[in-house]
C-alpha cells in the first residue's frame, strides 16, 4: 500500500491550477464549431485546426495515415450518433485504429467527436504520458485501460476538478508523481 505525500500533491495541483486557467484544447473548440457531426468527426480524425496544422499530439502520425482514419470514422458516423457515452464513442474509434493510429490519437479524437455530442467521459483514461503519471503515483498498473476519481489520493477528489483536470494533470506533472509517494 502506497502512502501519499498530500502537501507535496496539493502543492503541485495548486501550481496546475494557476497555471492552466482551465484553458480548453483548441481543436475541441473547433469541433465543436462545426455544423455537421460529419465535419466533426472530418476534422476531429484528422487533428487539424482552422489553419489546417495537425495537431502537436499527432505530429508523428503522416497526413495520409489520419486522412484515412478520417474516412473509416465518416463512414460510421450514424453509428457514432447513436452512441451516447464517451466509451461507446472511444470503442468505435478504437475499433478503426491501425498500426499508424496511437492510442492517444484514438482518445483525443474521442473526445473531440465527444464534445461535439456534448458527451464527456466518467473514466480517466490511462494513454502515453497520463499512464506513465498514473504509476509513478500509484505503482504498476498492468493492463489497466482507465481509473476513477476514487482511485487516487484525496487531492484529487475535489469537487472542482474535472476528470479531464485529472488526466490533464497525470500528464503534466507525470515526473513529479515519484516525489509524492514516500
Amino acid at each position: 500500500m502506497r502512502t501519499f505525500n498530500i502537501p507535496k500533491l496539493e502543492r503541485v495541483i495548486k501550481h496546475y491550477k494557476l497555471k492552466s486557467k482551465q484553458q480548453i484544447d483548441g481543436l475541441i473548440l473547433f469541433c465543436m464549431a462545426q455544423k455537421t457531426l460529419k465535419e466533426a468527426i472530418g476534422i476531429a480524425a484528422k487533428s487539424i485546426d482552422e489553419n489546417n496544422k495537425v495537431h502537436f499530439h499527432q505530429r508523428r502520425v503522416e497526413k495520409s495515415e489520419l486522412n484515412g482514419f478520417a474516412e473509416r470514422l465518416i463512414l460510421r458516423n450514424e453509428e457514432i450518433d447513436l452512441a451516447k457515452t464517451f466509451d461507446k464513442i472511444y470503442e468505435i474509434i478504437n475499433s478503426e485504429k491501425n498500426e499508424y493510429i496511437t492510442e492517444l490519437t484514438v482518445y483525443d479524437v474521442a473526445q473531440r467527436i465527444a464534445a461535439f455530442k456534448n458527451i464527456y467521459s466518467d473514466k480517466i483514461y490511462l494513454q502515453s504520458g497520463t499512464r506513465v503519471g498514473a504509476e509513478n503515483l500509484l505503482g504498476r498498473l498492468g493492463e489497466t485501460k482507465f481509473l476513477v476519481r476514487e482511485d487516487l489520493p484525496s487531492p484529487f477528489q475535489r469537487p472542482d476538478f474535472t476528470l479531464a483536470d485529472i488526466e490533464e494533470i497525470l500528464f503534466q506533472y507525470k515526473d513529479e508523481f515519484e516525489y509524492c509517494v514516500r
